[in-house]
């Protein structure tokens, strides 16, 4: 069973230097979460980056002194307390596109930088029984994420088996026209949980981070993905987030999506500025 330590903050009461009494504020770190689709040459636009602008990118994090990490760092930060880098950062790239292995793989190593594949599970499954792959859209197979994975470049996470859809009332997580409670969750349940038995299957692991297909979600979905056994929810809301030692800050993590043209300084900038 997943843990789940004490949420509330602690407060330690010490004598200052007059003999006064202060309190520690508890730790407080802010965290970056860059979000990228492809990576390719062809068509370049909102969810395609060019590989030139995916090394520009891992040079400006290595020059600003920013270090990528995983969700285990993360959620070890949050409920074992075990300290981050000083500027730390979250790669997170969605859908599992074959592009993750071609082109930002190679770049990961390059650089020893790390990132969290947001895997759709049964594009995973299908492109994992062909045996030419090409063109845009085009997703990694089973065998492509494994081998990033066990490298330790990259982490799996969870983005639904098969709940990315965009039209036809289906909407990522959103529950349908007419659908109860009742059919509405199982639904949900069945879905990310045979994507979980899947990663376990393979990895010896399920995710601990659900992202939500097209940023859909509700107070009642996070619900049910926290009975999942799911620690932390990423949203595609803009924004950064603030680290503590309270597991709610991990659910409905805010993300900075990386587009083709954008200047990354700029867009971290904003996403601090949002904080207030």
């Amino acid at each position: 069973m997943l843990r789940r330590l004490w949420a509330g903050l602690t407060i330690v009461l010490m004598l200052n230097g007059s003999g006064e009494l202060w309190q520690e504020k508890p730790e407080e770190v802010l965290l970056p979460v860059l979000m990228y689709h492809e990576v390719r040459y062809d068509d370049p636009g909102k969810d395609a980056i060019l590989p030139e602008e995916m090394e520009s990118d891992l040079r400006y994090l290595q020059r600003e002194g920013y270090t990528t990490v995983l969700m285990e760092d993360v959620l070890a930060f949050v409920y074992d307390g075990i300290s981050l880098p000083e500027k730390p950062i979250l790669l997170t790239f969605d859908d599992g596109y074959e592009s993750s292995y071609r082109r930002l793989f190679p770049l990961l190593k390059q650089y020893g930088a790390m990132a969290v594949i947001n895997v759709i599970g049964r594009s995973a499954d299908e492109f994992s029984l062909l045996t030419e792959q090409g063109g845009p859209y085009v997703h990694a197979g089973w065998k492509e994420l494994l081998e990033m994975r066990d490298s330790g470049c990259a982490e799996l996470q969870n983005h639904s088996y098969d709940l990315h859809h965009g039209s036809s009332g289906e909407q990522g997580c959103r529950r349908r026209w007419g659908e109860d409670d009742f059919a509405y969750e199982e639904r949900i349940r069945r879905d990310v949980d045979r994507l979980q038995e899947e990663l376990y299957q393979k990895t010896g692991y399920p995710a601990s981070t659900f992202a939500y297909p097209y940023g859909f979600y509700s107070d009642d979905l996070e619900g049910i993905l926290e009975e999942c056994g799911f620690l932390a929810t990423m949203t595609c809301d803009f924004g950064m987030n603030r680290l503590t030692r309270d597991p709610d800050c991990l659910r409905r993590m805010k993300r900075i999506c990386r587009s083709h043209g954008a200047d990354l300084n700029k867009l971290l900038s904003q996403a601090e500025a949002a904080l207030g």
